[in-house]
């Protein structure tokens, strides 16, 4: 099998663009995972792959990827690494389609609202998935969906969650048929107070600035949790994490 020698290659070239452009990603559709976890739960879930990056040092596993549906692609380990973001071979990247789900109007979403840090929206997509939720929806003005970072953050959930990215998330929560709880600071509802049992949208905003005011607007009810400490928030994937977790907790006392 060729392996590529030159840093100017042109699947090297576009790699790199999609790793850095969250607009070049988007207009082609495709985005770049790093690693063989991620990968190989990206091909476990059924998920189609249109370029596979092997460390020629690691060609002996090439027979391997290509059985599980990969078309690969050998790299020099310098040239693969100077195209990882983490500047160190990864021994394994790949050029992956990005799916597009549309929001739905029923089911469990957990829905972010300006949450731009790359690791925040990743934690929190992880552990929706952990939580069996239905969708992701994140709008405008969150971090990509699908950067290296959110990706990386996401420890394999993008593969088995869907993830609506840049939706107008005013008119997915108008359409929705279900309750939408927006999860504030203070004032709302004590958690564990709340019923998350049934078709429910989780709304969180980005710690700054919160929950935009048309998000407020479309909610059915405002939820905070206890916080008897001295302190004014939560991390926003923290909060995330632990209302999912009542969620589970509630659905799983009347099972």
């Amino acid at each position: 099998m060729e392996v590529i020698r030159s840093r100017r290659n042109p699947l090297l070239l576009q790699t790199r663009q999609l790793l850095e452009r969250p607009r070049e990603r988007h207009a082609a559709g495709l985005a770049v995972m790093e690693g063989e976890h991620l990968l190989a739960d990206w091909l476990a879930a059924g998920h189609r792959v249109e370029h596979l990056l092997l460390s020629a040092s690691r060609a002996a596993e090439a027979d391997a990827w290509q059985g599980r549906g990969a078309t690969v692609q050998l790299v020099d380990d310098d040239c693969l690494a100077s195209v990882s973001p983490a500047g160190a071979a990864p021994g394994v990247l790949a050029i992956v389609p990005i799916p597009d789900p549309q929001p739905s109007v029923s089911g469990s979403i957990l829905a972010l609202d300006g949450v731009q840090d790359p690791g925040n929206v990743g934690t929190a997509i992880r552990s929706a998935a952990a939580s069996a939720f239905d969708q992701v929806w994140l709008g405008r003005g969150c971090a990509d969906a699908w950067s290296w970072k959110v990706l990386r953050a996401g420890q394999g959930a993008h593969a088995i969650l869907p993830v609506c990215q840049g939706i107008d998330l005013q008119a997915a929560l108008h359409a929705y048929t279900g309750q939408v709880l927006a999860l504030v600071p203070a004032g709302g509802t004590p958690l564990h107070r709340t019923d998350l049992r049934g078709d429910i949208v989780l709304l969180l905003g980005g710690e700054g600035a919160g929950i935009g005011a048309e998000g407020l607007r479309a909610a059915d009810r405002l939820v905070s949790i206890p916080m008897p400490g001295r302190t004014e928030s939560l991390n926003v994937a923290v909060a995330a994490a632990i209302a999912m977790y009542e969620r589970v907790r509630q659905s799983s006392d009347s099972a």
